[in-house]
């Protein structure tokens, strides 16, 4: 008698559904990215963060020079009238380094040489052919001497004049502008033409005239001296002037007098204190950053490095430069040690 067939049966059902859960893996697995492309796509999203949140440097950066000046002040015009020679002593308290001003005037054209140290100043200085006021500077020394002004051999008479002493007044070039008007009648009219390009100047003005009669200080201007000899008749007085610019005209009336008359004027230099620089710029967009770095060089040396905070900060200044130099200054901002590009500006400074 045959054994019944004992192996278990299959059921149609359950290898179906295997194939069809095999099928969906391997759709599943097509379906996910490469590795190339998941690795591509991580790559352009850093890349993108980057892009974003590096350091931005600032924008705009521009640099102006800054000019401080000494103020002037007066230390003292005595005046004298003498026959030849004229004797005028310094001020009282006068010391080395005071820049001083003489004016002498006497009858006629002949020219009285400048005493040892003292320049004269070349402006128009006679008038009608009767009258000279000759000008001259000198920057003090230690000790400075009375000044000796003496008439040609060939020549006699009377002088009048006087000196003025300032303060804070350059040395290497006290004199920024000079000019001189001639004319006569009663009305004496300083020169139209005078311009300077200095700042915090002092003027000082220079009246002469013909005859025993003292002008009046011309108008807008405080008086230094008034003093007279036999012959001529001098006034001095000075102005302060903000600069630059044209000086005012001013004038000056004698009434009644019909005499030759020279108005001379003489504009002071301040001396230099301190060469600057002021810089601007746009703030960087990267608020995240702690600041700026700042660098300033000259003739390619680096003269100093240093940081400029907060990043919101837009502005800076530079002091201790030299005058007549070429500097360039760099500006980046930075994080910790990440730096930004660099933005750069030159600056010569011509105070």
């Amino acid at each position: 008698m045959d054994e019944p067939d004992r192996r278990a049966r299959r059921v149609p059902g359950v290898r179906l559904v295997g194939l069809v859960a095999a099928l969906g893996l391997l759709v599943a697995v097509l379906a996910l990215p490469s590795v190339d492309a998941a690795f591509s796509a991580t790559r352009g999203t850093l890349a993108s963060s980057f892009a974003t949140d590096r350091l931005q440097p600032p924008a705009g950066l521009t640099v102006t020079q800054t000019c401080t000046y000494a103020p002037i002040v007066l230390q003292g015009s005595p005046s004298s009238a003498k026959v030849s020679p004229l004797e005028l002593s310094p001020p009282t308290g006068t010391l080395a380094g005071d820049v001083l001003v003489a004016q002498v005037a006497y009858y006629g054209t002949s020219t009285v040489p400048a005493p040892s140290g003292w320049t004269r100043v070349v402006l128009p200085d006679t008038s009608g052919g009767v009258v000279t006021s000759a000008v001259y500077w000198k920057v003090a020394v230690p000790g400075e001497p009375v000044a000796s002004f003496t008439r040609p051999d060939t020549t006699t008479g009377d002088m009048v004049g006087g000196i003025v002493g300032y303060r804070g007044v350059s040395g290497s070039s006290p004199i920024a502008a000079v000019g001189g008007a001639t004319g006569s009648g009663d009305t004496a009219t300083s020169s139209p033409t005078v311009s300077t390009t200095a700042t915090g100047a002092v003027v000082v003005h220079l009246l002469t005239r013909s005859g025993t009669v003292r002008p009046p200080a011309l108008g807008g201007t405080s008086q230094l001296w008034t003093n007279n000899s036999d012959s001529e008749s001098v006034t001095a007085s000075h102005e302060s002037f903000a600069g630059p610019g044209a000086v005012p005209q001013r004038t000056s009336t004698t009434s009644g007098s019909t005499t030759a008359w020279i108005a001379q004027t003489v504009v002071l230099r301040p001396a230099l204190q301190q060469v600057g620089a002021s810089l601007s710029w746009t703030a960087s967009p990267s608020s995240w950053a702690d600041g700026y770095r700042l660098e300033r060089s000259a003739g390619g040396t680096v003269q100093s490095t240093r940081s400029v905070t907060p990043v919101v900060a837009t502005t800076t200044t530079e002091g201790a430069l030299s005058n007549g130099v070429t500097y360039t200054f760099r500006l980046w901002t930075y994080r910790s040690t990440w730096v930004s590009d660099v933005v750069s500006t030159p600056l010569t400074t011509s105070c």
